[in-house]
């Protein structure tokens, strides 16, 4: 499913990454609502979401997870991992020491902006968003035919297949962009929230079915209607990847009735 969504003009990298769009980004990104789930979370993670240049290019960076990983296998998303006790509970530090490992980016290198609220799925996971400077390594190494690992990243081979950078123009195109809606069922919801459940001691709230119970997230790329390539970012990512652009474009995104409400929760402030 796909939704259109309100052009957004190439900007220059002092517009978006500058002092001004800097602070202006972080007093809207404290404003963003975090991830509400109804499942109790089994660890604490952190990730950094790195803003960068790539050939002067405003762009994001991702990674894609080897497929013998256990968790996530083959998935795009953000450098990142499980705290560990030396970080002290410091989000920041976990975000920065995953991302040394698995891609070789020093800290010293990041310019970190904000510790995003927490989003809380099977575990609560902290977003970091920094800034990378440039990085030399193309926007898509799948378009291009090939992997093209910058002279600043050094990838893990155990813990990353490849580096994938998309320009902020290429993610806020509305033939880039599509939503998906998950449905819950009983077992995923803490048993302190009311359903419809022939559980004892679980109620219904107002009436509400159990179909109603569903959450819509963005994804980016690999849409057939519009011929968008691919690999496709879904998930917590996706979900991550619109707040930040939400708040890094000065005039936001807007995306058109009646689908715009489909993923308003996730930027609403108040």
């Amino acid at each position: 499913m796909t939704f259109a969504l309100q052009s957004v003009e190439p900007l220059s990298s002092s517009e978006l990454f500058g002092p001004e769009n800097r602070r202006r980004c972080i007093e809207k990104l404290k404003k963003i609502p975090g991830y509400r789930t109804f499942a109790k979370p089994r660890s604490v993670s952190a990730v950094l979401i790195p803003l960068c240049l790539v050939n002067s290019i405003p762009s994001m960076l991702f990674i894609r997870r080897p497929l013998t990983l256990r968790n996530h296998p083959g998935e795009i998303g953000f450098p990142g991992g499980r705290c560990d006790p030396d970080d002290a509970g410091d989000a920041i530090r976990t975000a920065l020491r995953e991302t040394e490992e698995e891609v070789g980016l020093s800290p010293e290198s990041v310019d970190v902006w904000i510790t995003m609220k927490c989003m809380n799925s099977r575990s609560t996971v902290y977003p970091v968003v920094g800034f990378c400077g440039e990085l030399d390594l193309k926007l898509s190494p799948l378009e291009e035919g090939g992997d093209s690992i910058g002279s600043r990243l050094s990838p893990n081979p155990s813990e990353v297949s490849y580096c994938l950078a998309r320009s902020i123009s290429w993610l806020t195109n509305p033939n880039n962009i599509g939503y998906t809606e998950f449905r819950y069922f009983p077992s995923y919801f803490d048993p302190n929230i009311p359903i419809r459940s022939q559980e004892p001691g679980r109620t219904l709230p107002q009436d509400q079915q159990l179909h109603e119970l569903r959450y819509t997230s963005p994804l980016f790329g690999s849409l057939v209607q519009t011929g968008s390539p691919g690999p496709r970012i879904w998930g917590l990512s996706a979900i991550v990847a619109y707040q930040v652009l939400h708040c890094l474009i000065p005039s936001g995104l807007f995306v058109s009735a009646p689908t715009g409400t489909r993923l308003s929760h996730l930027v609403r402030t108040s």
